[in-house]
């Protein structure tokens, strides 16, 4: 019934764009809900998912009922430690069961099992973000939503007894990796399957050597723009309790390093190993979070507004801006000031600064640069791919487009 009833706007909307460009801007109003409504099946960073949950009780009625309570609070915690900085974690006040519920909009349930006394399930919740956004300003928490793009991790494993391998076994390594919820946090990390693809694309070798072609060849398989390589080193016994795990993690962007993170992990008394290289996985994760977490905070004290160019091919550019904008947390607000057949003009009004804006937007394909002409400029990331390869498409003699910024 949507796919239909969108359909019809489409038309409606192409039947408009024939009569010219006064009117392109009419059915680009017409077009404004049929985005929103498109864009609610995008990821949702308020939805919690795959909370296990095993409680016993008197009754398998009373075990999911408490089940579910221990569900919630350990999901709204998961919600907080994806949205806000370590160092404000603290200033969230802890809600009651009774206020608690009052943040979850619905939940799931998946693999129940039950017994006359104990229930089990993996539980999916919905949070009602405008209300954890105000829980979170009305206690003046920092806090960031934008989410990254993917950025692949590539475990590289080597110890005494085994030179440095990716997907050869055994990586426990890569194993370990392999385990984690990649798409928890707000920066997604996704592990290779080390398929024959991937093998292809990649292997230990040319990893450890930062080889441009080929980091950007399994980065593109996962679309992906940025690869992480976690180089790790064991030493030491883990049988005895006494193993060393030296990790050098290298991100690249576009085959260039941006980042070099170094970090050594001790086994402790009695940690078995997979504990042990599970721990070294989460320091690594837990730094890529928490930087782009500090470079992604939402600043709701500093309000701004800038008007924008945006170049189009026709209505479809024009769809795809709309879908991309909706969401975006720093974007307050957007207004069409003019709409033709080759160029929109917006005023977007957001939190923060030009460079926070640039860095969420570009998240969604989305460029924002300064033209020559001093002014800001907004380019489906595809479209300036294909402007800067091609030669720009002309009207009568002139180009429809702007030239592109320099890079």
């Amino acid at each position: 019934m949507w796919f239909r009833r969108l359909s019809g706007v489409r038309v409606l909307a192409l039947a408009l764009v024939a009569c010219g460009g006064l009117s392109l801007a009419l059915a680009g109003a017409l077009l404004l809900g049929a985005d929103s409504a498109h864009a609610q099946g995008a990821s949702d960073i308020f939805t919690v998912r795959n909370v296990p949950v095993d409680e016993t009780a008197g009754t398998a009625a009373e075990a999911r009922q408490v089940a579910l309570a221990v569900g919630q609070r350990r999901a709204f915690r998961r919600l907080l430690r994806r949205l806000v900085p370590e160092n404000q974690l603290g200033l969230v006040p802890e809600p009651d069961s009774n206020l608690l519920q009052y943040y979850v909009l619905d939940f799931s349930v998946a693999d129940e099992r039950t017994s006359a006394v104990r229930y089990l399930a993996d539980l999916t919740f919905r949070f009602n973000g405008a209300e954890v956004r105000k829980l979170l300003r009305s206690n003046n928490v920092a806090f960031a939503e934008t989410r990254s793009k993917p950025v692949v991790v590539l475990p590289v494993f080597e110890s005494p007894d085994t030179e440095a391998t990716l997907w050869q076994y055994p990586n426990p390594w890569r194993d370990v990796w392999s385990l984690r919820p990649g798409d928890d946090g707000l920066v997604p990390l996704p592990v290779p399957l080390g398929d024959i693809g991937d093998i292809a694309a990649i292997d230990a070798q040319r990893a450890l050597a930062a080889d441009p072609e080929a980091l950007r060849a399994i980065a593109a398989l996962y679309g992906a723009e940025d690869v992480l390589v976690a180089e790790a080193s064991l030493s030491g016994d883990p049988e005895a309790g006494s193993a060393v795990l030296t990790v050098v993690t290298n991100r690249y962007s576009d085959g260039t390093n941006t980042a070099v993170l170094r970090d050594k992990v001790v086994q402790v008394t009695g940690e078995p190993y997979d504990g042990f290289l599970t721990r070294a996985a989460d320091r690594i994760d837990n730094a890529v979070q928490e930087a782009w977490k500090q470079q992604n905070l939402l600043q709701f004290g500093s309000e701004r507004s800038i008007v924008v160019y945006v170049p189009l091919d026709g209505l479809d550019d024009w769809l795809n801006v709309r879908r991309r904008l909706h969401g975006v947390a720093a974007i307050q607000q957007t207004g069409v000031t003019t709409l033709t057949r080759y160029e929109a003009q917006l005023e977007i009004t957001f939190f923060g600064d030009e460079q926070r804006l640039s860095r969420a937007l570009a998240q969604r394909d989305l460029l924002l640069a300064l033209r020559p002409d001093s002014n800001w400029e907004l380019m489906l990331a595809e479209k300036r791919d294909r402007l800067m390869s091609e030669p720009q498409p002309a009207l009568d003699g002139q180009s429809i487009f702007p030239a592109p910024a320099p890079q």
